[in-house]
């Protein structure tokens, strides 16, 4: 076994195998420094930050001028919070390279004054160059749409939001086109006609109840998630981990990926067994659940209830959501890489049309079970729907709760990971209005565009 085994294993999320191969390299060659890097890497995957940093740093000893290295651990000090060390490493990464682009957005994330004229001014010449990739134009981009906002120039915002998205879509086409096709085709026309095969003798995991937090991005499921990790069960949350998906597309992917496949003749079975055995091995990656709950904070196991209801009969869901047309503009205007129908109003609109069809069979399935909290509501009366979220989930409910931003061990990956480092604040109405234009078109053709 060696590296590139090691690499196939993280490509296929198999964190643990690689983790073992990764640690039996540490002993054995000492010389090959790239072996700190995929350590530090591994348990940054798995939430394992001072570890995950101890390895960057450890890596960064011998290569003290990488790039990846110095990215990759100014990321980990974002997550844990370390805004100030964060900072000094995105400036180091642009003294030794000014195009790498990525740096750049992560000074913009953490503080939109981080990102000065001047830098802006380098991205301007940067951009003009015959080397970026769609990915870097992409990220480019973004950055100027947060500039034009600034200026309150509405129509140039759009104009690079617009091309910001449509060039990350395209530097990941293959992968994107095959998650909108699992979307708009597959899960969300057949998620009422699954059938899960069981022995007899297969009985559910009955003893355990975890917590999902379901729904759209930016919608506060990242405060949810932190107030919940701030109970005194302890509880683990293993964050965005997508560990249903990747088992249910992991069995079906040889039948809707194949060129005979037909929509019409298309079956939607699912093994138990077989699902099992993948949920229990990705979620020990993780950690090894000591408490009856845990937390996934998946956002697309809205459409995986069914699944999650058979492998956890006492599973419980907290669904986030806000004024639709408020979560339409705020995912447009983030970043989002890693999910395919973020990058048009349109498909945005249709997946958020899926996303509520969806919703509403469950709800009327599994009434008791889905707990909805309006972020809006949320920020009004924190403390009271606290107490209602804790007795929902069967946790213990503290005064102490509402000050889970003071927590030293709370982190995010997600674009919140700022948000939650301050108190509840409250909603802001108006912020998404200027661009509601952007949603005239469609207000025929779906009805819950009109609710507001």
């Amino acid at each position: 076994m060696n590296v590139l085994d090691g690499q196939n294993y993280i490509k296929n999320k198999e964190f643990k195998k690689a983790l073992m191969l990764f640690s039996n390299l540490e002993k054995s060659d000492t010389k090959n420094s790239s072996i700190f890097f995929y350590l530090g890497l591994l348990y940054f995957e798995l939430n394992k930050f001072d570890k995950s940093i101890f390895y960057y740093k450890k890596y960064l000893n011998e290569e003290p001028l990488s790039e990846a290295g110095l990215l990759n651990l100014a990321i980990a000090r974002q997550a844990i919070g370390d805004f100030k060390l964060a900072k000094d490493l995105f400036i180091k990464i642009i003294k030794i390279n000014k195009f790498n682009i990525r740096a750049y957005y992560g000074l913009y994330m953490l503080d939109v004054n981080f990102l000065k004229e001047d830098l802006f001014i380098d991205l301007f010449e940067i951009s003009k160059s015959e080397k970026l990739n769609l990915y870097q134009k992409g990220i480019i981009d973004f950055l100027f749409s947060k500039q034009a906002k600034i200026k309150n120039e509405n129509k140039k915002e759009i104009e690079y939001l617009q091309s910001s998205h449509k060039n990350i879509f395209n530097s990941n086409q293959s992968y994107n086109l095959s998650a909108q096709f699992y979307y708009n085709k597959i899960i969300s026309k057949f998620y009422h006609k699954i059938n899960i095969i069981k022995k007899e003798d297969e009985l559910e995991n009955e003893l355990v109840s975890p917590i999902f937090i379901i729904g759209l991005p930016r919608s506060g499921s990242t405060l949810i998630e932190s107030i919940l990790t701030s109970s005194e069960e302890n509880l683990v949350s293993f964050g965005e981990c997508h560990v249903f998906n990747m088992s249910i597309i992991k069995q079906i992917a040889p039948k809707i990926y194949s060129e005979k496949f037909d929509n019409q003749k298309f079956k939607f079975v699912i093994d138990y067994e077989d699902l099992k055995n993948s949920i229990l091995e990705k979620y020990s990656q993780f950690s090894v659940i000591k408490n009856k709950k845990f937390i996934d904070k998946s956002l697309e196991n809205i459409f995986n209830i069914e699944f999650i209801k058979n492998i956890y009969p006492e599973a419980k869901f907290i669904h986030t959501f806000r004024n639709p047309l408020d979560s339409i503009i705020s995912i447009y205007q983030s970043m989002l890489p890693d999910l395919s129908w973020t990058h048009t109003i349109e498909d945005i609109i249709v997946y958020m049309d899926n996303y509520y069809k969806v919703l509403k069979h469950f709800k009327s399935k599994y009434p008791e079970i889905i707990m909805d909290i309006n972020l809006e509501e949320f920020t009004e009366k924190s403390e009271e729907l606290t107490k209602q979220i804790f007795k929902f989930c069967g946790l213990t409910w503290n005064e102490n709760i509402l000050n889970f931003y003071k927590r030293k061990d709370l982190y995010s990956k997600t674009l919140s990971f700022n948000q939650i480092r301050s108190k509840v604040l409250k909603y802001n109405n108006k912020k998404y209005q200027p661009y509601f234009n952007l949603i005239n078109e469609y207000k025929d053709k779906y009805e819950w565009l009109n609710q507001n």
